[in-house]
């Protein structure tokens, strides 16, 4: 074992590593702020103009994406280093409204799954009584979850 934990302290690579690992542990410090800022700013956009910047969203978007990047690999389930090393984040083209168009209007599909109420449709009896071979055959336990 000590011949193992001594190779292994003597890995070049895993020095490497941790200055990556400083390293972009302080440029997430970095672009906490920058988030905050766009976020800030995005605020008082859409507080006196009705809409947002599509720029700044790209900008929020984009960095935050990098973060979860250098997040994964400070945590080692990522070996693939973040932006400078690699490409930026791709933005989601799908988060993207039409120009002119406002936060409000962007949500228009109303509560998102998990924030919905149960269905009227779904049957509220009580039929614990019942086995879930005997409940599937029937049809009648239709609130099943995976």
């Amino acid at each position: 074992m000590s011949n193992q934990s001594s190779s292994n302290l003597a890995n070049p690579d895993t020095w490497i590593r941790l200055i990556y690992m400083i390293l972009f542990g302080l440029l997430l410090a970095l672009a906490r702020l920058v988030i905050w800022v766009v976020a800030v700013l995005q605020f008082l956009l859409v507080l006196f103009s009705g809409s947002d910047n599509i720029n700044l969203r790209n900008l929020g978007q984009g960095t935050a994406k990098w973060c979860l990047q250098a997040l994964l690999f400070i945590t080692f389930n990522s070996e693939s280093k973040p932006f400078p090393f690699s490409d930026w984040p791709e933005i989601d083209a799908g988060s993207t409204p039409d120009p002119g168009e406002t936060p409000a209007e962007n949500n228009e599909s109303g509560p998102r799954d998990s924030d919905s109420a149960p269905s009227a449709d779904v049957d509220t009896q009580d039929t614990s009584a019942k086995t879930d071979d005997q409940a599937d055959s029937d049809g009648s336990n239709t609130d099943k979850t995976t």
